[in-house]
């Protein structure tokens, strides 16, 4: 089902639709409010869904130039997405099977603008959820492996989060709260290994920058910035 304001974009969303419906199971979900927006949806394989259709868990676009890319081959991968705002830019990319991302730019009473977010996984059982409040903030995640778990929650402004994952069963949740002058908060973060932990909590009203790199198996990272 797919609701837009758009004459033109309403026709190629509904013919990416009808043509995805051939394939075993895939699904696209999409509503949109606004202009400019541009949507690519590829999705090879069955049972992919892009958005959840469910009760007040609908995929939607509400705003304008807004670019959403998305990209998945293999089975039972989903995609649920909110982006609130305007000039944001959303790709992500999934490789493998049974990989689940649930992305949300702005919470209904925050705008999500200028946000550029991109993710991509390879390999299969990875989760990640990703909740963006704000705006002009960086998001980049690449995982490569299997059964990884990524929660990101940024509720401030100007933070950027960069984060690289070479491995399987690691576990990453990254918090960033508080500060909303200047650059905001800064994640690096780079594992490599297996069934590692790492926590990452930035708070407070002083911008922070946390760089965190480890190689190895079974590591536990905990790192807390606050004043």
């Amino acid at each position: 089902m797919i609701k837009n304001n758009s004459r033109n974009m309403a026709f190629i969303m509904a013919a990416m639709f009808w043509g995805s419906g051939a394939s075993a199971n895939n699904g696209v979900y999409i509503e949109q409010v606004g202009s400019t927006n541009t949507v690519t949806i590829t999705q090879i394989g069955s049972n992919n869904r892009v958005g959840n259709s469910g009760l007040n868990q609908q995929s939607k676009i509400t705003g304008s130039t807004n670019t959403l890319t998305t990209s998945q081959t293999g089975d039972a991968n989903i995609i649920d997405y909110t982006v609130v705002g305007s000039g944001n830019t959303i790709s992500k990319t999934v490789l493998g099977d049974t990989n689940q991302i649930t992305f949300t730019c702005g919470d209904g009473t925050t705008s999500c603008t200028n946000v550029t977010s991109t993710m991509s996984i390879t390999g299969d059982l990875n989760t990640v959820t990703s909740t963006i409040k704000g705006s002009n903030i960086n998001n980049s995640l690449t995982i490569t492996g299997d059964s990884n778990t990524v929660t990101q929650t940024i509720l401030t402004n100007n933070s950027s989060s960069t984060i690289s994952i070479l491995g399987d069963s690691n576990t990453l949740t990254s918090s960033m709260t508080g500060a909303s002058a200047g650059a905001g908060h800064v994640l690096v973060a780079s594992i490599t290994g297996t069934s590692n932990t790492h926590t990452i909590t930035q708070g407070g009203t002083v911008n922070t920058t946390v760089n965190v790199t480890t190689n190895g198996n079974s590591n536990t990272v905990s790192v807390t910035t606050n004043n």
